[in-house]
């Protein structure tokens, strides 16, 4: 009987201390999986970030959505509304503005593509409405850029105008382009440079559509109305995120790939 209590008593500790050595290597293996990640995940991550501003005249003004009316009203969401009628309307094509505001903590490439259509509005015999897209009158939008007058840089040709007292028949006027056009290729504007970012850099501006500025725009006749819509693409710089991503082994503007 005694012989039997022994066991049991030897059986009842070797399993107290079994479990307790499960529970300290428990605890242990525990502490160190949390050392380990604690260490492991001490990062800080990167993003490519880019947003679009658009307003007009400079002012805070936005643009409205692009509606259809009938016996109902449609509005094509992502798709502006942009007057070539009336120069005194406050959304009159000159007054567009837009600017490409980058944010990423990366170095950056980024293109944009408009997508816009200049449109007569209809109206059949039965009084249904619609609209007929003109496809023969392509859009010359002010796209940034500065100017170099007799090899002086100027920010237009206002200041140009200014500085000389007037710009004459005699005087050499260089136009400097801040986009690379690639639209006819495929569709898209580039900006031509390698954008520098860290995480402690501010919001960088790219202005893309400006103001009008040597160029002269022609108003429409009524029924005119422009359609526009826009789309801004950015891609890290690094690990040839743009032979992969936009499937272009060089730069549209030529060289390589920085």
């Amino acid at each position: 009987m005694m012989k039997k209590l022994i066991n049991r008593h030897r059986l009842f500790v070797i399993t107290i201390t079994i479990l307790l050595l499960m529970l300290i290597s428990s605890v242990s293996y525990g502490w160190f999986v949390m050392i380990n990640r604690t260490d492991s995940f001490i990062a800080t991550a990167a993003k490519v970030d880019v947003d679009i501003q658009i307003d007009l005249d400079g002012t805070v003004t936005e643009l409205e959505y692009f509606e259809v009316s009938d016996w109902f009203t449609m509005t094509k969401t992502g798709v502006y509304e942009i007057n070539v009628t009336d120069q005194l309307a406050d959304n009159y094509l000159t007054n567009l503005r837009i600017n490409i505001l980058v944010n990423s903590t990366v170095d950056t490439y980024v293109r944009v593509s408009i997508i816009d259509s200049l449109t007569l509005a209809t109206i059949d015999f039965e009084g249904n409405r619609g609209e007929v897209a003109i496809v023969d009158q392509p859009i010359p939008y002010a796209f940034d850029r500065s100017w170099l007058v007799n090899s002086v840089a100027y920010a237009d040709l206002y200041d140009a105008e200014v500085a000389l007292g007037g710009i004459t028949a005699g005087d050499v006027v260089e136009q400097i382009d801040h986009w690379y056009d690639h639209s006819i290729q495929d569709g898209y504007y580039y900006f031509p440079e390698r954008i520098s970012r860290t995480t402690t850099t501010p919001q960088l501006t790219l202005p893309f559509i400006e103001e009008y500025d040597g160029l002269e725009f022609e108003t429409k006749s009524f029924g005119y109305t422009l359609q526009f819509a826009i789309i801004v693409e950015a891609i890290q710089a690094a690990n040839d995120a743009p032979i992969y991503n936009w499937g272009l082994s060089t730069p549209p503007w030529g060289g390589t790939w920085s």
